[in-house]
């Protein structure tokens, strides 16, 4: 999402940051000054080699102990918490394979970044982050520092690594990451700047797995393999990482005041996208739209995610014909019990809050508190309520063979957000547990004629350039994997990874619009499946992704608006390399040059170059869906606008709508399709030339 940067006036005091404003409007950027380039190189060096011990200097006096003065903390309280489980040996060690989804390292987790948001002031957060990192265990303190980072108002606008750099295990097959560490071995010159070209790596994907063999019997691994380039994408697969911590599912909103208005029906709806973009392009692969989980084991979906852990141990994984063990039947059990009493609060049209409280599910907005239910947020308002999220927890250890609840863990792909969107199986459970979404919509009433309608607009064309998909190869700097003990060398040394990643031709759209009316607009714009009748669209629908939305200014008249689809609303273009940034830090820190901070870091917002499926080379037929609604000035007393304490800045929703619309709500055709609509076919089209000359 290009999202606008949190509160201008803290931004412009600490003048570290700046955005992109949708609509096509200039951006307005921000210099970093010497404070702020300090903290950002800390982080960057803190963060390099996270399995080895930190060999700067400057640290190496804060490694020993914490900052212990109580009058150093916000709140002296919460930090004794995690000091009492730290002495008592209760965190899990170095070393260890750490997932979010086990219940003593979530706790473990929550206490560490308490510890860490409640210091007082940067010197004691600093100090504090030192310490840790050489303390807690690596996955829990690289995850615990990014919600600190993203929830602090003192780190506003600092810009992290990307996670696929921070990490690159999670991000990188086996086969790429024994290459790199082999080669430095018997080559010391592999990796330094001099070598140019020579410093790359590359991937293979799933062809370091037999599947030729396994295909025999398993049509999936097939299926796995023609949708590889999109399950392994490192793009595609740090926004998954990223969405689910901004929203941190187990910080207690009590303590942190985090979730503000629609983080529930966002958490909803990005799933439901997710789940609508997959099977775009599952149909690109002449691929039926996924089946929904059904709990009738043995499951036949295998998956071998070719990832290992630091100490190559090798992600754990699920055999073809899966089947849980006896004693993991009784959670089975659990998940079932959640699923009716969710699916009897839903049809009841209630639900009974602890102090007597009913909520409403009839309303369409509190499809937020359903999301917050289903995700856990608010945990601390009602306990039982919290009861209904551990379906997507308990679903994921349970297709993973692992305890919630036990000291050690060997996780699997579906363990970690990072890696999630890599099993195919994710998406078949989301596709089961979306069912409380379309359930929860199907009792809403129709849209009238008059909340779709917008009187007196009418759009009459659309003109599109032609719309090309590619694949190209992309280098990542996975240099952290390879250990280095040397830290004058560690920024001339850089090892990349080279990966075959889908892509697009950048395209305009021009969209003609009759108005009698002067004033905003906004339009939103969709993709989906081809449709022969328009009574097709109540199941089509769920397939559309919204690909934008944005707000015009119409005159009466015609009205023309050209818009590039680098400008989207959703996305993001890639992220500048570890090195590069480093380096442009310490050049502005030496006063040759100025460090500019604009949206092309923002972590959040899905990959630009993917907002197209695939395609085929003779053309696949698609369309496009373009609604002109009322523009609805948001009010401040809504309170419907993002904590500006996320990394992402202060999003402001463009209007009220609910989000999907008017897609998210059962359609009645004697006046569904307005003027203020429009359906247009296209043609995606595929080039596969990718030049495979190295």
């Amino acid at each position: 999402m290009k999202l606008i940067l949190a509160a201008i006036a803290l931004s412009l005091a600490a003048l570290v940051s700046g955005s992109w404003v949708s609509g096509g409007e200039k951006a307005v950027k921000y210099v970093a000054d010497k404070d702020f380039l300090m903290k950002q190189k800390f982080f960057f060096e803190v963060l390099r080699n996270i399995h080895m011990p930190l060999q700067y200097e400057e640290y190496m006096m804060y490694t020993k102990s914490w900052v212990e003065d109580k009058t150093m903390y916000q709140n002296y309280d919460f930090v004794e918490e995690f000091f009492d489980m730290y002495k008592m040996g209760l965190f899990l060690d170095k070393g260890e394979v750490f997932t979010i989804y086990n219940k003593y390292f979530m706790k473990q987790t929550y206490m560490l970044f308490t510890f860490l948001y409640n210091s007082l002031n940067w010197d004691t957060y600093y100090k504090n982050v030192i310490w840790a990192r050489e303390h807690i265990n690596e996955g829990m303190f690289i995850y615990a520092v990014t919600l600190s980072v993203m929830h602090r108002m003192d780190l506003q606008g600092m810009v992290l690594p990307a996670v696929y750099e921070i990490y690159p295990y999670y991000f990188f097959n086996t086969d790429m990451i024994r290459s790199a560490n082999y080669r430095k071995m018997y080559d010391p010159k592999f990796g330094f700047y001099g070598s140019g070209k020579y410093n790359v790596v590359y991937s293979n994907y799933t062809m370091t797995y037999p599947w030729e063999v396994s295909v025999v019997k398993h049509s999936y691994m097939m299926d796995y393999k023609k949708m590889d380039y999109y399950y392994e994408d490192v793009g595609l697969n740090s926004f998954y990482y990223y969405f689910m911590m901004d929203y941190p599912f187990f910080l207690n909103n009590d303590k942190f005041d985090f979730m503000k208005e629609r983080s529930g029906e966002l958490y909803l709806y990005m799933h439901q996208q997710l789940l609508a973009r997959y099977n775009l392009e599952r149909f690109s692969n002449y691929m039926y739209p996924i089946m929904g989980l059904t709990w009738k084991f043995p499951l036949k979906l295998g998956y071998f995610s070719l990832l290992s852990y630091w100490n190559g141990m090798p992600f754990k994984s699920r055999d073809y014909n899966y089947m849980i063990s006896d004693e993991d039947y009784y959670k089975l059990d659990w998940i079932k019990d959640w699923e009716m009493r969710m699916r009897k609060m839903i049809d009841d049209g209630y639900y009974m809050m602890d102090d007597g409280t009913k909520i409403d599910m009839r309303k369409w907005y509190n499809i937020d508190f359903l999301g917050r239910m289903m995700n856990c947020m608010d945990m601390h308002m009602d306990y039982k309520m919290c009861k209904f999220g551990f379906i997507e927890m308990m679903s994921r250890t349970l297709l993973s063979g692992m305890d919630f609840m036990s000291m050690k863990s060997w996780p699997s792909a579906m363990m970690h957000f990072e890696t999630s969107l890599r099993d195919p199986m994710f998406y078949s459970m989301w596709n089961r547990l979306l069912d409380f979404y379309y359930l929860f919509k199907s009792y809403l009433p129709y849209y009238t004629f008059d909340e779709l309608n917008f009187k007196g607009v009418v759009i009459k064309d659309v003109v599109f350039d032609k719309l090309v998909t590619y694949f190209e190869y992309f280098d990542s700097d996975i240099s952290n994997v390879v250990p280095m003990s040397n830290v004058e060398k560690y920024w001339d040394f850089s090892v990349f990874g080279r990966t075959m990643r889908l892509n697009h031709k950048p395209f305009s759209y021009s969209l003609d619009v009759m108005s009698d009316y002067a004033g905003k607009g906004v339009i939103r714009v969709f993709l989906g499946p081809k449709f022969d009748k328009m009574m097709e669209l109540d199941y089509y629908k769920k397939f559309f992704v919204e690909m934008d939305q944005y707000v015009v200014d119409m005159v009466v008249g015609k009205n023309t608006f050209v818009r590039n689809s680098r400008d989207f609303f959703w996305s993001i273009k890639d992220r500048t390399s570890y090195v590069e940034l480093y380096k442009k830090m310490m050049m502005a820190i030496g006063g040759k040059e100025e460090f500019m901070l604009d949206m092309s870091e923002a972590h959040c917002g899905f990959p630009d170059r993917m907002i197209l499926p695939m395609g085929w080379s003779s053309g696949m037929k698609m369309q496009f869906y373009f609604i002109i609604t009322p523009y609805t000035m948001m009010k401040s007393e809504d309170s419907m606008v993002f904590d500006k304490a996320y990394m992402c800045g202060g999003f402001k929703y463009v209007d009220t709508l609910p989000m999907g619309f008017p897609f998210d709500r059962e359609i009645n055709y004697s006046y569904w399709y307005t003027k203020n609509m429009l359906f247009k076919d296209v043609m995606i089209y595929h080039k596969d030339d990718l030049n495979k000359t190295y």
